[in-house]
């Protein structure tokens, strides 16, 4: 049932596809198992103390060919699981017989051959409800350091036991206090079909898959704030390295007389890995593919921001951009460094750009930058760049502003005085920002010269020697402005920039994550339902906003 969102793929499952390989010839005499599932409710209740709740009813229906179902197994999310947790019933009859599974790597096998005595006889139909608990399955949200995560995908049988579709239900209950607007859903798993609050305040997501396939795990994801479960366990971003490792181990072990076995299994993982590295990748790909498109001439009038989009800069660097341009203009004011707090200065709108009055509407009243209208900025850049860059030539307008920022380099290099130089490096610090040997040049440049007036803007980029949340930053007619020495006012500019990058935006990945969600979403999967997954073993593959993605079934 879950384990989380390791972001690319849950390595413990591949023993037992290994293990299936290598014991798929069945014994003389061996049980023959074939039957429908034609329903099934699945119910998850996510707890305060992080655990998770997990209840099934399920209806098997038996085809008269097959022998009498006498052992289920039902897997469960990890080792913490509970045993003694464990109750069953069919037909409203208690099962007694509940022990650890030999069959799947973790679950329990559900005896109906003892006491008492009830198997499922062929073309009888049965309801088995199963209930368990799992402690330690709720993780820290990778996208939200404030939000709590779980991803779950339900129990499911081999192909090689079972026909026919399934009318599948999934219930996923939040804890107590969690309202409706505090909710998310994952989108890269799945939708609520419905989504209410039970009598007793509980909110609830719902997914429907009526045409569901017993033998496929389909899987869905949920966040919520952190503060109303005990726990939040790291992103176990590494994990896969140690499963790699016991896979090795376990084939070895198992399989030394096949270890040509081996070979696919490590391109298996292989092409694991790779696709982990892409996805990482790919979210980092926030610029459309129609602002991509060729056509004829160049855009000319981008501002220096909106080049930075079309050159797909890290997000963090094109917000520091806005940010020293309104700096520039007087407009915003550092009063903290670490954190990073600004403060909005009045000064008339007139001559700021939208996306500049965006920035600034971002800022708190505690001078923090909220992050989701950050994201909003963003988004409505790019799509204004897409309309503007409609039917100019993508790559001779990329070139155009990449030699804008040469230009620009070879402007302050070569004026004649260091207050020239300061000046011209000021005027274009926009652009040459955009260089990727930024650090380096500026220390070129500049290292060599024995001072530099600090520009007038200066003041708004540095804090007040001791500053409090309702400091405003001195206008520059309260200090002198100090020259330094070339390599300081290098080294000054470029710890300035980094600084501030640092804090605009936190962790830049899940920042730009959730802009390439809306700006260039990967393509819709036609594989159909909930998640997807496969029989015959726990083949769980985790990519979504949170850390827990449960894994089960492939049992009997």
């Amino acid at each position: 049932m879950v384990t989380r969102r390791v972001k690319g793929f849950f390595w413990t499952s591949i023993p037992t596809i290994v293990l299936a390989a290598l014991l798929s010839a069945a014994p003389a005499g061996a049980t023959y198992y074939w039957f429908m599932v034609p329903s099934e409710t699945v119910e998850v209740i996510i707890n305060q103390d992080s655990s998770l709740d997990i209840d099934y009813e399920t209806v098997f229906y038996n085809d008269p060919s097959a022998d009498p179902i006498d052992i289920i197994d039902v897997g469960f999310p990890s080792n913490d699981y509970d045993l003694s947790s464990v109750t069953a019933e069919l037909n409203g009859t208690p099962i007694y017989d509940i022990r650890v599974s030999e069959y799947i790597d973790v679950g329990v096998e559900i005896h109906l051959d003892t006491v008492p005595y009830i198997p499922i006889y062929p073309g009888e139909t049965a309801v088995l409800h199963v209930h368990g608990r799992n402690y330690h399955m709720v993780y820290e949200d990778e996208d939200d350091e404030s939000y709590a995560s779980v991803v779950f995908g339900t129990n499911y049988f081999g192909s090689e036991y079972c026909y026919g579709d399934k009318d599948l239900t999934i219930r996923i209950v939040f804890p107590p206090g969690v309202t409706g607007d505090m909710t998310r859903y994952h989108q890269s798993k799945a939708v609520p079909t419905n989504m209410y609050v039970r009598e007793d305040g509980l909110v609830v997501y719902e997914y429907r898959v009526p045409d569901a396939s017993p033998s496929k795990m389909y899987t869905i994801g949920v966040s919520f704030p952190r503060d109303f479960v005990a726990e939040a366990k790291p992103p176990p971003k590494f994990e896969w390295i140690g499963a790699i490792l016991g896979l090795f181990v376990l084939a070895i072990e198992y399989v030394a007389s096949f270890i040509g076995c081996l070979f696919p299994v490590g391109i298996f993982v292989l092409i694991g890995i790779i696709g982990a590295i892409s996805k990482r990748r790919r979210r980092m790909k926030y610029l459309p593919p129609l602002a991509k498109v060729e056509g004829v001439g160049i855009k000319r009038g981008l501002a220096a921001p909106e080049a930075a989009l079309l050159l797909e800069k890290p997000l963090d660097k094109v917000l520091t951009m806005v940010m020293f341009g309104l700096m520039k203009k007087g407009a915003v004011a550092v009063v903290s460094e670490d954190p990073l707090k600004l403060k909005p200065q009045d000064i008339s709108e007139n001559g700021l750009r939208p996306y500049e009055t965006a920035f600034i509407e971002a800022i708190e009243s505690d001078g923090d930058l909220d992050r989701d209208k950050l994201q909003d900025v963003i988004v409505s850049m790019i799509d204004e760049l897409e309309s503007k860059m409609s039917g100019f030539s993508y790559s001779e307008t990329v070139e155009y502003y990449r030699s804008i920022v040469n230009t620009a380099w070879r402007l302050v290099a070569e004026a004649a005085t260091p207050e020239l130089k300061a000046e011209e490096f000021s005027n274009s610090l926009e652009w040459t920002m955009l260089d990727d040997d930024f650090d380096d040049r500026t220390n070129s440049i500049f290292g060599g010269v024995t001072y530099i007036p600090t520009p007038a803007w200066w003041v708004y980029a540095t804090p007040p020697s001791a500053p409090s949340a309702g400091v405003a930053a001195p206008s520059v007619g309260e200090i002198s402005l100090p020259q330094l020495p070339g390599s300081g006012f290098a080294h000054g500019i470029i710890s300035k920039i980094e600084g501030i990058s640092s804090g605009v935006v936190g962790k830049i990945e899940s920042f730009t994550g959730k802009v390439t969600a809306v700006t260039n979403p990967p393509p819709v999967s036609r594989g159909g339902g909930i998640g997807g997954g496969g029989g015959g073993g726990c083949a769980c593959a985790c990519a979504c906003a949170g850390c827990a993605c449960a894994c089960a079934g492939g049992g009997r």
